[in-house]
């Protein structure tokens, strides 16, 4: 009884748990005959507008940079296999103005756990198709926020 208690305590001592690795996500625009005073204008208003739930950590019209940080939630159904769940994550969107182009960056992707925000790569889940779901999903939002950024800086449509 020793014996098989022992290999099963040293079985799930080395199982590993499968986790997300860090990731950025970066696209830089080109938005033509804009002015930086312009571009910059409509990169804050376009973050309100994708982000409402965003909080601006930087907006420096002189220099052109703008950072905010915002929420994205993703939900993991459950199934025969996973238990599924919900996990909250932050990140932060970098954009810089100039030259009548902007750069944006995603960075700094965290995710809550037990009441702090923790880098997503300690986010462990305990089969690696979870893991997959959740990169995917969140690769999905991310690119999505780019997506959304470029076209209501980039198609702006003055009144």
């Amino acid at each position: 009884m020793f014996k098989l208690s022992f290999i099963i305590l040293a079985f799930l001592m080395s199982a590993s748990a499968f986790a997300i690795e860090e990731k950025t996500y970066s696209e830089t625009v080109d938005c033509g005959s804009v002015s930086q005073l312009e571009l910059f204008r409509r990169v804050r208003l376009a973050i309100t507008q994708i982000g409402p739930d965003n909080k601006i950590l930087l907006a420096d019209k002189e220099t052109g940079d703008f950072a905010s940080q915002g929420p994205v939630n993703i939900t993991l159904p459950r199934s025969e296999g996973s238990p599924g769940g919900y996990y909250q994550f932050l990140y932060v969107l970098s954009v810089e103005c100039v030259n009548r182009k902007y750069r944006a960056t995603i960075s700094h992707v965290e995710y809550l756990d037990h009441g702090k925000f923790v880098p997503a790569e300690r986010l462990e889940l305990s089969s690696q198709s979870d893991v997959q779901k959740v990169k995917a999903d969140l690769d999905t939002k991310m690119q999505k926020v780019l997506a959304d950024l470029q076209q209501n800086v980039k198609d702006y449509k003055p009144f």
